[in-house]
């Protein structure tokens, strides 16, 4: 795939589990796809840590991670191209987590939450997060890495 013009960006994200093994997704504002809560990791911070501050940004819900889920920068599933056309190529690590308890309204970059069923995902889903919602209903015990 070609990457010409594209900017790398340290990202971070969480596959979110309720108690009923659905995920956590949000539709997002603008382009209206469905993923994962995450985001850039910004400076002095760890990936962990942005994970939950995105998580709580995006959908005012406080998680602890439970684990790594995997480590993704394939550029072939990680690079997008958003509708005001800036590309980004996501190099980042995928974190499992729990909910903990819902702390605030989402930021305004989701338009919509739900909780959903592996095997039962909305459309159209955000590109990048396809192979991760893929591996996490894999489940393994050692992180995926792609």
């Amino acid at each position: 795939m070609s990457v010409d013009g594209a900017v790398v960006r340290a990202a971070c994200g969480v596959v979110v589990y309720d108690e009923a093994g659905r995920v956590l997704l949000m539709r997002r504002h603008g382009e209206g796809t469905w993923g994962l809560p995450g985001g850039g990791v910004e400076p002095g911070e760890t990936w962990a840590q942005a994970a939950i501050r995105e998580c709580r940004e995006e959908t005012g819900w406080e998680v602890r991670l439970d684990g790594l889920l995997g480590i993704y920068s394939d550029p072939a599933t990680q690079v997008h191209r958003y509708p005001s056309g800036r590309t980004v190529h996501f190099v980042g690590a995928v974190f499992l987590g729990s909910p903990l308890r819902q702390v605030a309204e989402p930021d305004g970059e989701a338009t919509r939450l739900g909780w959903f069923a592996l095997d039962g995902l909305p459309e159209p889903l955000f590109a990048p997060d396809v192979p991760v919602l893929r591996d996490a209903a894999r489940r393994s015990a050692a992180p995926f890495v792609g």
